[in-house]
């Protein structure tokens, strides 16, 4: 067999920019092949399938993710703060992405907390809302709940002035914290 020319990470990486760019629908063996610069035969030989491709690309994208919440980490005015800006914003500036990650059969429910939560930040929450870890992690996934929905309505078009984000996310905070000290 010819040795490949074109790598795993060359792939995944030409797929990225197409979901980025077109969304998932516009994924194909022939569009994923054309943007690496390389035949359909590499991909069908690095994936077996177009499903493989994409289940692999999930988590490329969200290691892409991951990284654009590292680059944003000092937006807010804490780690907490941050995090639910960047998700904000990605669901603003990437909708098609945002779309593949979490609008999509891809991704459970069960993922949205290790898909979203950033190190660190359940602490910062423990230390602004004077709670145990147990009930910091209780806030922390309704706050995600809370925000996605935000982001998911951004994604499809909504319009929110930042300030209204940030103050929504305020309200939902305090709402939050009184509940699980209740």
């Amino acid at each position: 067999m010819p040795e490949q020319r074109v790598s795993r990470e060359q792939v995944l990486d030409a797929a990225l920019a197409i979901v980025r760019e077109q969304g998932e629908a516009a994924l194909s063996a022939r569009s994923v092949a054309q943007r690496a610069g390389c035949s359909v035969q590499p991909i069908y030989s690095l994936f077996g399938d177009m499903q493989e491709l994409v289940r692999q690309l999930y988590d490329h994208a969200r290691a892409w993710v991951g990284a654009y919440n590292r680059e944003h980490r000092h937006d807010g005015d804490n780690a907490f703060e941050s995090n639910g800006l960047s998700h904000l914003r990605l669901a603003r500036t990437e909708r098609a992405l945002f779309h593949f990650l979490y609008l999509s059969p891809h991704m459970g429910f069960n993922e949205v907390y290790e898909s979203v939560a950033i190190d660190g930040v359940q602490q910062c929450i423990e230390e602004l809302g004077h709670l145990s870890p147990e009930a910091a992690r209780e806030l922390y996934l309704n706050m995600i709940v809370f925000v996605h929905g935000m982001a998911a309505m951004l994604a499809t078009g909504a319009q929110f002035s930042d300030e209204e984000l940030h103050a929504r996310m305020d309200r939902a905070f305090e709402g939050f914290v009184a509940m699980v000290r209740s």
